[in-house]
Formats: structure tokens, sequence, C-alpha cells
């Protein structure tokens, strides 16, 4: 759990960073692009990751109370 957290967390800070280069420089390209591309697809899997994780934890300790 605590290392899903830590890989949304990097993936949030990546995608901030992007666009706040984006904000003040213009960048363009098929780089560019590319990098936006995986940035989105990795905050995504992190995200799907962390929630799932969240999701399996509350049902097991729902299901472990008498």
């Amino acid at each position: 759990m605590a290392r899903a957290a830590g890989y949304l967390k990097a993936a949030f800070a990546v995608a901030v960073g992007m666009n706040l280069a984006e904000a003040v420089w213009d960048p363009s390209g098929l780089a560019w692009t590319a990098a936006r591309l995986a940035a989105a697809a990795l905050f995504t899997v992190a995200l799907v990751a962390y929630v799932a994780l969240r999701l399996l934890r509350w049902r097991r300790t729902r299901s472990e109370r008498p």
C-alpha cells in the first residue's frame, strides 16, 4: 500500500512538473508528446493500482469485523 502511494506521488510530481514546464515554455514535437503520453499512462496506472489496493484493504478489514 505504501509503495503504491509512493508511486502515485511520484507520478503526480512528474505530471505537475511537466505542466509547469509547458506553462513557462512551449515545448512541442514528437518527443514531448511521447513524454506526455508516458507520464499520463504512468499516472493512470499508479492511480488505478492505489485505488484497487485501497478497496481490497477496505474489504478485508470489513470482512474481519465480527
